[in-house]
């Protein structure tokens, strides 16, 4: 076993989209731990820094370095002789590397390196967990931060600097370790054929969705694999009262099909539970986080735990709602199969003109309805934060529009597929990757604003990123525009791409 092989085992489980996508979002979180850590000038720097940092290891580990549990047990069905044996030795010298390296770093600065070590061991067993264990625990583990400061301070328990929490941290990181091995045995050695489901491992969907390969995600899936995947109480109840010629709205709905089926009022519910029950989560959990520290200002600990939770309620959200309406419009119109001429062929939509007219309004009505829905609620949840610690309107504006943001985006994808015009795949990077870099920094700069050290640089850094959004506002809408002339320009909207 030669030790190039065993670094290279990575780089061999993935594909050349998400290998480069994975390391510029590394090198993104390195290049933000240090700006953090030469403007902070408070004692506490360091943790924000670590914190950073510990973001791009948990997202290497749950979405990079874990697909090598694919390669293996390839490897193990096919009976190759040393392949198992080298993907660990991987796994053991690039977790090692994941937490030497940030603490040889941070501590030669004068941060305290055992804190470090230990922070940045959570993310890696943490991120591993997060593929590894069943995909209902996921919709948990974004707010762990949160709940673990809302507990802290509820319960009176000492800070984080404090020495004793190093005795329970790695007694925490044993068992989330031991858990992580024994899961990883058990997809290992037996039956992984069953991939879908809410029961399942993410890691086993990662090579059918396309995370290995398309950087876009679930498009190889079509919308029966995607409808099994949800347990039984999540299944959706059509309700097909009032379809046909006189509600062409409604007949196009049915034959999009997925999420567009018109459903009951129980039927909505349960289509849309994996995005509002995070949603549901973050607002009683913000709420106990401020509620159990009394003071004025909140704490670092407090402030990082918010900007998580109130992240990963944005990506369950938001972001779910915009991936899942812009894959299933993109599936009907990139397959050349018989769905669209039967579409065009379907009775009493008019002409072109009110084809396109009502095709948009199928389309889009009830996902902006949602969309707006989510924004309240996200909105409902930073107005929890504002009655503890102080929030400008610059600061509020900053939060919103991720969440705006995904609206558009989803409108834009939509509007481009529909007329033909979706950008090639470079184009599409040029343009998204800058996009996501705005969507975390305006969830993470207000963060830096409030707390007992607020960074000083933020009054300089919000109006640069809001005219950085405004930037970005004119891409989407020249992408918008060119969808729509494109759809403008096509006989009927019922074309495959």
């Amino acid at each position: 076993m030669r030790l190039s092989d065993v670094l290279l085992v990575p780089w061999r489980a993935t594909r050349r989209p998400l290998r480069w996508l994975s390391l510029i979002i590394v090198i993104a979180c390195c290049l933000g731990a240090a700006a953090i850590g030469h403007f902070a000038h408070d004692p506490d720097g360091w943790l924000a820094s670590t914190m950073v940092l510990c973001l791009g290891a948990a997202y290497a580990w749950a979405f990079w370095l874990s697909t090598t549990l694919l390669l293996a047990i390839d490897a193990r069905k096919l009976r190759l002789p040393g392949v198992e044996g080298t993907v660990h030795a991987s796994m053991l010298v690039y977790g090692v590397l994941t937490v030497a390296v940030p603490t040889l770093l941070i501590g030669a600065f004068g941060a305290d390196a055992s804190r470090v070590a230990l922070l940045t061991a959570w993310a890696v067993a943490g991120g591993l967990a997060f593929v590894l264990l069943p995909r209902w625990c996921a919709m948990l583990v974004g707010f762990l931060p949160a709940l673990g400061t809302s507990v802290r301070h509820f319960f009176q328990l000492p800070p984080f600097s404090d020495p004793r929490w190093l005795t329970w941290g790695v007694l925490a990181l044993v068992v989330l370790a031991v858990v992580d091995v024994l899961r990883w045995r058990q997809l290992l050695r037996n039956d992984t054929d069953n991939e879908l489901g809410f029961g399942s491992a993410m890691v086993l969907q990662f090579r059918r969705q396309g995370a290995t390969g398309n950087w876009s995600g679930l498009q190889q899936m079509d919308s029966g694999q995607m409808i099994r995947q949800r347990p039984d109480w999540m299944q959706p109840r059509a309700d097909l009262r009032r379809t046909g010629p006189q509600s062409p709205v409604r007949a196009l709905r049915v034959a999009l099909g997925g999420w567009y089926m018109p459903k009951t009022v129980t039927g909505h519910l349960r289509a849309a539970a994996p995005a509002l029950l995070p949603m549901l989560v973050m607002i009683p959990v913000m709420s106990l986080m401020f509620a159990g520290n009394h003071r004025a200002d909140a704490s670092n600990s407090t402030l990082i735990g918010f900007g998580v939770g109130l992240l990963w309620g944005v990506l369950f959200g938001c972001l779910l709602l915009t991936a899942m309406v812009t894959v299933l419009i993109r599936q009907r119109w990139q397959r050349n199969n018989a769905e669209l001429p039967l579409l065009a062929l379907l009775p009493g939509l008019g002409d072109a003109r009110h084809m396109r007219h009502n095709l948009l309004r199928a389309t889009l009505t009830i996902p902006l309805v949602t969309q707006l829905l989510l924004s309240a609620a996200m909105l409902a949840a930073a107005l929890v934060a504002a009655r503890f610690v102080h929030l400008g309107s610059v600061t509020l504006l900053l939060i919103a529009l991720p969440q705006l943001a995904a609206a558009g985006t989803m409108v834009t994808q939509v509007l481009c597929t529909l007329g033909g015009r979706k950008l090639p795949t470079w184009g599409e990077w040029l343009i998204y990757v800058p996009f996501f870099v705005l969507f975390f920094l305006s969830i993470f700069l207000p963060v830096t604003t409030m707390g007992n050290h607020p960074w000083q640089g933020a009054s300089l850094a919000q109006p640069l990123l809001l005219a950085a959004w405004v930037v970005m506002a004119m891409v989407l809408t020249w992408l918008g525009r060119r969808g729509w002339r494109g759809l403008l320009a096509r006989p009927h909207p019922f074309m495959p791409n």
